[in-house]
């Protein structure tokens, strides 16, 4: 029987530009990260399962999510179930990096989508604030406490302007818990460590070796480009979907629609820490842009 996905493979675009084919074909790892369009790509997913004919079990809500997890024997046991899923499958997981292959297991294929580190920060500052997330979270979680007025009042500069409050503040050399270079470095203990430069060269090599495509934000239909004809057992059809289906819409998107605009000043001041941040970023979206060319040079998009 003839392979359905086969036309739409990219044979012409060779490692380390195209790695799908390295991990296990049948195993897609999908590495979310808050306000880098999760929503957006997971219910594409949704919508390509019955589509492309691969499983996508449901993921529950969590109080807090997992990214650093040190503790091997946690890992071993992560990377077991998963690989024992039924396939073809998607696997949900925000954890960081894990390399298959010391616990005995073949890589699965992995996708991620990045975005800008001012607007994702800005995004998340607000995502905190707006009032669907604060009720369907304590709807999940009716013993965690509501937030009080201020904080839902307190926009991001006021924020910035008062020197005693963390919450805006992201400042090299401490812990700070999510930022997009961690989930890329893994679980040395310097990945969780903002602005750390072991941090950034490791992600870096992460990136180009173990994952398929990490997608950007700010380049999304050349995201969907890529994603549909470097992994086509899972995207096939991505745009069309896509475009069909879940643009436009702010709900299924998960579009903040109470985020205010945010003043020049406040996202300069706030640039200034995010300067590796900023070079990982630029990375992956040269490397986008590097499989997306790659593409345009084959017969695959002619």
């Amino acid at each position: 029987m003839d392979d359905p996905w086969e036309s739409t493979s990219v044979p012409r675009v060779a490692p380390p530009l195209n790695v799908t084919g390295e991990g296990r074909t049948d195993l897609l790892l999908v590495t979310p990260l808050l306000r880098c369009a999760s929503s957006s790509l997971l219910n594409l997913l949704t919508l390509l399962g019955a589509r492309n004919e691969f499983a996508m079990p449901k993921r529950s809500k969590r109080k807090t999510e997992l990214v650093h997890m040190p503790d091997v024997t946690m890992q071993r046991d992560l990377v077991t179930n998963m690989s024992r899923v039924e396939s073809p499958s998607v696997c949900i997981s925000p954890l960081a990096f894990i390399n298959f292959t010391q616990f005995g297991y073949r890589n699965p294929i992995r996708v991620s989508v990045i975005r800008d580190p001012v607007e994702r920060a800005v995004s998340w500052y607000y995502h905190a604030r707006a009032p669907y997330h604060v009720v369907e979270r304590h709807a999940a979680f009716p013993d965690t406490r509501l937030p009080s007025r201020s904080f839902l009042r307190k926009d991001l500069e006021s924020c910035l302007r008062s020197k005693g409050d963390w919450e805006c503040r992201w400042v090299p050399g401490r812990e700070v818990l999510g930022h997009t270079i961690e989930f890329f470095c893994g679980h040395h203990k310097y990945c969780p460590i903002f602005g750390d430069s072991r941090g950034l060269e490791v992600a870096k090599e992460v990136v180009e070796r173990a994952w398929a495509v990490v997608g950007v934000v700010e380049e999304w239909n050349k995201t969907l480009t890529v994603l549909q004809h470097y992994i086509p057992r899972f995207f096939h059809g991505a745009t069309k979907v896509y475009y069909d289906h879940l643009h436009g819409s702010k709900v299924k998107t998960n579009t903040n629609f109470y985020k205010p605009s945010v003043e020049r000043a406040a996202k300069d001041h706030l640039r200034l820490s995010f300067t590796l941040e900023y070079e990982f970023y630029q990375f992956v979206r040269q490397r986008l842009d590097r499989q997306y060319r790659a593409l345009m040079g084959s017969n695959d998009l002619k």
